[in-house]
């Protein structure tokens, strides 16, 4: 192993052990650097110094209201330059969704769909270039945080499927609008697209009393219901009864894709009534009223609405925000906020970071950065101009966070032993090394030119970090070239 990397690697340790300390709120000039850590996904310089400069109270409220803060002309005009970042559901899979073969074959061949594949792949490509363009260039960091967020918790795979072709307009027409609106608002948009309804296997459920189902064996598609009542709402500890799965699998048979046919029918969802039984239905103990699609309307309006889904909601945002252990008083104060406000994000939100336990010095720089948070920061409190994104995204694939593609239903785990695997930990020990030597693709495409390599003590500024006498030590005794790698690799450029 370089020498280099040893250095790094023992410095790292700080990664797996770390002792308790005591309960302490942060000094003000440390709550702004805390403050722009959680609430962006890394300071840009002179950030930290804004924030101190107009308080902490008035730095959330800001990002609590992302409609006003205006998103500059190079960012609009990075993502006009996307084709397929304007296309709604519909326009994506007219233009790029399998076609029916011409002649007399039903089926397409492996060559025309293997082609279709490859012709579609843009979206994907294009959709993540626009989340890294964002995360780079917009001042709505909050926001953009909030997408990443619900997109993992309501996750589907780019590799599912016909998903492939919409996980950028998924993330567009049902999270954004709602990332920080109501939760009942935001389930009712998840459940509804054509992604979800795809990825969760409901777009081909029928009640075996339908007219479609009859006859059919298993016509019948439960997985839907069940992720809906664990993890999208209630949580995978929560006490579900298989007579309740069973009743919201039935409530939403019908829900389907395909073109319109009633008002109610848009952007590829379909209410398909020869899949659905016109019976009233027990869910959750309440008796749901026979009346088509709104049956399951009012299912996950009861969903939203449980003790049980403020919980989850709540304890998920505190790890995402705060810390892996959830403090259980925090998490009992914000599901009472969550369900006072009838699931309102902004109110739960405001809440946790009002709270003495985001204020505790415990917390502050002690949450490990994932792959997306390490790589934005990186290149943010660079301060240099980015010139293209594609190859940020390579670097996430093989730190083993694909944009858009993670596995199961919730996403990628909140937690630091995920990526503190040995090999995922050597990816991103090089990663810091290229770009403390400003060696990333990123600042200059396809140029074999001599770079500048970062100001390890620039960063450390505009980070708002305060190094350990080890890290100290390792910075200052490292070649001039290495120095900002060596503070990259640290455990305090890992942390936030």
């Amino acid at each position: 192993m370089p020498v280099r990397l040893l250095v790094l690697c023992s410095l790292l340790c700080g990664l797996c052990f770390s002792a308790p300390v005591r309960a302490q709120s942060l000094a003000p000039e440390a709550m702004a650097a805390h403050a722009v850590n959680r609430l962006s996904f890394g300071a840009v310089p002179g950030e930290v110094d804004r924030v101190r400069a107009m308080g902490v109270a008035a730095y959330v409220e800001e990002q609590l209201a992302p409609e006003k803060l205006p998103e500059p002309q190079a960012l609009a005009e990075r993502l006009a330059a996307l084709k397929t970042v304007s296309m709604d559901t519909v326009q994506l899979f007219r233009t790029y969704g399998p076609k029916a073969p011409g002649g007399p074959r039903k089926n397409p061949t492996m060559d025309e769909i293997t082609a279709a594949r490859e012709k579609a792949s843009i979206i994907h490509t294009e959709a993540s270039e626009a989340k890294l363009w964002r995360i780079l260039l917009s001042p709505r960091q909050l926001e953009e945080l909030m997408c990443e967020f619900w997109y993992n918790h309501f996750n589907v795979p780019a590799s599912k499927g016909l998903a492939h072709l919409w996980v950028g307009s998924y993330e567009r027409e049902a999270i954004r609008p709602h990332a920080l609106g109501r939760f009942e608002d935001l389930l009712l948009a998840v459940t509804h697209h054509p992604a979800m309804l795809i990825n969760l296997e409901n777009w081909q459920s029928a009640s075996p009393d339908s007219p479609q189902g009859k006859g059919k064996p298993r016509p019948l598609v439960e997985v839907h219901a069940r992720e809906l009542m664990t993890a999208h709402t209630m949580g995978a500890d929560a006490k579900i009864k298989i007579q309740d799965v069973n009743s919201l699998a039935l409530i939403l048979a019908g829900w389907s894709i395909g073109a319109p046919r009633t008002p109610q029918d848009k952007l590829g969802f379909v209410f398909d009534e020869q899949r659905h039984d016109i019976k009233d239905k027990v869910f959750l103990g309440k008796t749901i009223k026979a009346s088509g699609v709104n049956e399951g309307v009012e299912a996950l309006r009861l969903l939203a609405a449980q003790p049980e889904t403020a919980r989850n909601i709540c304890a998920k945002l505190i790890r995402f925000f705060l810390t892996e252990d959830v403090p259980k008083p925090l998490e009992e104060s914000l599901s009472k906020v969550f369900l006072d406000s009838k699931g309102d994000i902004k109110a739960v939100l405001r809440a946790l970071f009002s709270s003495p336990e985001f204020a505790d010095r415990k917390y502050a720089g002690a949450k490990f950065k994932n792959p997306l948070r390490f790589v934005a920061a990186v290149v943010r409190a660079s301060g240099r101009p980015v010139q293209e994104v594609r190859s940020l995204a390579e670097n996430l694939d093989w730190l083993g966070m694909p944009l858009y593609d993670a596995p199961g239903s919730s996403g990628f785990k909140d937690s630091r032993d995920v990526w503190l695997a040995a090999d995922l930990m050597l990816s991103r020990l090089n990663l810091a090394w290229q770009a403390g030597e400003g060696r990333l693709p990123c600042w200059s495409p396809g140029s074999f030119r001599p770079v500048e390599a970062l100001d390890a003590m620039a960063l450390a500024r505009t980070m708002g970090l305060t190094l350990s006498q080890a890290t100290s030590h390792a910075v200052e005794g490292a070649a001039p070239g290495l120095k900002a790698g060596v503070l990259l690799g640290s455990p305090e450029g890992q942390q936030f």
